[in-house]
């Protein structure tokens, strides 16, 4: 039995969430969906989670935030943050500061499937 990597998908647009975890289910992926920071940190604390992808911008807790505690409490979980940008500040310039953080890469919004799928597998340990 081949078991599945399992993607924590952190975002408040929980649309979103769901066509990430339909594409990303199609290449054979499973997910769990976490609307808020503090869901995430459940799911991580509960699940054996493979990868974790995570908005900037969130109303709870901001992705900086949840990266830096994610890292500081599972320093070897591979971590994708995504942002679309805000107001005056570029999508690339908060992807910088995530990375720096600890996120292993960074996906301006909006991104198309295939890049996202890239980016899972070059991050994830081999099966």
């Amino acid at each position: 039995m081949t078991i599945r990597p399992l993607i924590l998908l952190v975002d408040d647009d929980v649309t979103l969430l769901q066509v990430i975890a339909g594409h990303l289910h199609l290449e054979g992926f499973e997910t769990v969906l976490a609307p808020t920071a503090a869901q995430a940190i459940q799911f991580l604390q509960d699940l054996t989670i493979s990868l974790a992808v995570v908005d900037i911008f969130m109303p709870d807790q901001d992705g900086m935030e949840t990266i830096g505690e994610v890292r500081a409490r599972w320093p070897r979980l591979p971590i994708i943050a995504m942002s679309g940008g805000w107001r005056t500040i570029s999508p690339d310039t908060i992807l910088e500061t995530a990375k720096a953080l600890g996120a292993q890469d960074a996906l301006a919004k909006p991104f198309d499937r295939q890049t996202l799928v890239e980016a899972i597998r070059r991050l994830l340990p081999p099966a």
